[in-house]
């Protein structure tokens, strides 16, 4: 699985095409050799590659060579994006036989893949970091992401943003596997993940799913289309098309609730339109469904659609400026604006469709929309966004990770735009790349519709990153007045209780490789709380003092719960009344 490139050669070959200013880099660096291959968006199988990572808190690229090498597989990935110059990539890590093998990569814990996201149309480079943390930040998972600097063939190809991919494990998307063989009974029922997405007919887009009896286009993700059996299929479908027929023929949804996780779907429909994503509700739309449970009296708990995780937040925080010919036709509504919530916009993505990507095919999924206008659904929007705007979604909370990252992210943003020069500049497809890819011959802009242009806010980094602050700050100030909510002076709660057993424990496993890790204790839920009539059901994987607050941060009740379930009665003091329950001082989640 080594690079047969001797140290001295990589080194010597490093230190020719490296530009000056690339020397010591206070972010990790990620070198990428395509073994003299063409690696550009007419590659849809992945390349054999290698990989070295520097990983210190400083790291020179003189020291590349000293940096272990570890076979790849790497691609291209991306729909309209995989037209950008800054390209993205999927790799994979292989065994000396080629097989997939899981890695850690930059501390994050083990998977077989990962994304190379390179911000490009996205000049904060700092939307998708920010999107994930705020639905991480309400307690459930969303990929995890790391800045890094990017060097291919020795051709620094500027700041990226390693992301995790949405997969099925219990450090990820925590879902029973599914085996071929789970054909009936309990065992069918779950774990399915899958998204509702556009139809790309380019060969990048190779999932095919199913549509719903409504029209909707599933992809699934989990299991893969080659893996999953006829009746898994059928069973999904079938469970989608049983939600959908509750609005269909006069009807008005009623029971929704036993099919979709309500709490879920209110955070993840509060995230979306906290970010102002254009491609919510339409694009990389993720769900999944947990296994259904019968215990040993017979008792059974249904596993029911879970909204998200989130996916794609590079047009989000008001990156996207419709043209004026489509704001036109509804009267000057604007989708640049603040005050109003994404899906009322959807009519401009299907005009957007229309004008940029006719090739494609998209519809929306209707119960997500019906079921937002639900009388009961809304009370439950209002309490939840009180509860996130007081503590983990509080302008202070906010400002403290913006600010963080906007120190970290400085030095690395100069360098980047040093090569991929075009603040002040609308960007996007076919843009001219400064440092063409090695190995590639000229691409071709092929007669299409009219390219993408996009991502123009401020003529500095400064601003651009400002500009992501100033537009969340004016979506929450008026979803406060929308949902009638007032922000306490300081917030009740810093962070969500976020626990799971140490993947590091497992190093003794050889399947994976260890590359550069350091701490990261916060991965995905198992600590969370559940109201039954008047008593409080308490999970929880490390116990603690356990503690309901109101919105304003006085405590109602305190007491001290041990790991595992804790069932008590709701106390006098903190019924008929909006609450944050907390363990150790952090938020759990319903």
């Amino acid at each position: 699985m080594f690079c047969k490139l001797t140290s001295f050669f990589y080194g010597f070959i490093l230190a020719m095409v490296i530009p000056v200013f690339a020397q010591t880099y206070d972010s990790p660096i990620i070198f990428i050799d395509t073994k003299q291959r063409c690696l550009d968006n007419r590659v849809t199988e992945k390349l054999p590659a290698t990989i070295r990572v520097l990983d210190g808190k400083t790291n020179n690229v003189a020291d590349s060579s000293k940096a272990t090498p570890y076979e790849i597989g790497i691609k291209v990935r991306g729909g309209l994006s995989a037209n950008f110059p800054k390209l993205n990539y999927t790799i994979e890590f292989h065994d000396s036989t080629g097989k997939d093998i899981n890695a850690s990569l930059l501390g994050l814990p083990p998977s077989d893949d990962w994304v190379l996201h390179g911000p490009y149309v996205d000049k904060s480079m700092v939307r998708n970091s920010f999107g994930h943390w705020l639905f991480r930040q309400t307690g459930r998972y969303s990929p995890r992401t790391k800045h890094f600097d990017l060097y291919i063939n020795g051709v620094y190809r500027g700041v990226y943003v390693l992301i995790e991919r949405i997969k099925r494990g219990k450090y990820r998307v925590n879902v029973s596997k599914l085996k071929e063989t789970d054909i009936e009974g309990d065992d069918l029922t779950g774990g399915y993940i899958w998204t509702f997405d556009y139809k790309d007919p380019s060969p990048r887009k190779k999932e095919l799913g199913f549509k719903t009896s409504g029209g909707t286009k599933v992809i699934l993700r989990y299991p893969k289309k080659d893996k999953v059996a006829k009746e898994q299929e059928e069973y999904i479908q079938n469970y989608l098309n049983e939600l959908e027929a509750l609005y269909k023929d006069g009807k008005n949804g009623s029971g929704y609730e036993n099919y979709v996780d309500v709490a879920s779907a209110v955070d993840y429909i509060l995230l979306e339109e906290l970010t102002q994503n254009i491609d919510t509700y339409v694009v990389n739309f993720f769900m999944y469904k947990p296994k259904d449970k019968t215990n040993d009296q017979g008792n059974k708990t249904t596993g029911k659609i879970t909204l998200g995780p989130p996916w794609g937040f590079s047009l989000a925080f008001k990156n996207w400026q419709t043209p004026e010919s489509i704001n036109d036709e509804k009267n000057g509504t604007d989708s640049t604006k603040s005050s109003q919530y994404q899906y009322d916009n959807i009519w401009i993505i299907e005009k957007l469709y229309a004008i940029y990507a006719s090739s494609l095919s998209w519809n929306q999924s209707n119960w997500v929309f019906e079921m937002w206008k639900d009388s009961i659904f809304q009370i439950e929007v209002s309490k939840r966004w009180a509860e996130l705007r007081s503590g983990v979604w509080h302008t202070k909370t906010i400002d403290a990770y913006l600010d963080s990252m906007k120190t970290y992210l400085k030095s690395a943003a100069d360098r980047n735009f040093k090569r991929w020069p075009n603040l002040g500049k609308v960007s996007g497809q076919f843009d001219e790349d400064p440092e063409p890819i090695k190995y590639c011959r000229t691409t071709e802009i092929p007669a299409m519709n009219p390219t993408i242009k996009i991502g123009s806010n401020a003529d500095t980094w400064d601003g651009e990153f400002e500009h992501v602050r100033t537009k969340m700050k004016e979506k929450m100030k008026w979803m406060d007045e929308q949902l009638g909510f007032t922000e306490p002076a300081s917030p009740v709660v810093f962070e969500p209780i976020i626990h799971e057993p140490d993947w590091r424990a497992e190093m003794g496993d050889t399947n994976w490789l260890h590359i550069h890790s350091d701490d990261f204790s916060r991965l995905s839920p198992t600590n969370f709380f559940a109201i039954n009539g008047d008593h409080l059901e308490i999970h929880t994987s490390v116990g603690g003092s356990f503690a309901l607050m109101d919105l304003n941060g006085s405590v109602l009740y305190k007491t001290r719960i041990k790991a595992g379930l804790t069932t008590l009665k709701i106390p006098s003091k903190a019924r008929n009344k909006h609450w944050i329950a907390t363990l150790n001082g952090k938020m759990m989640n319903r």
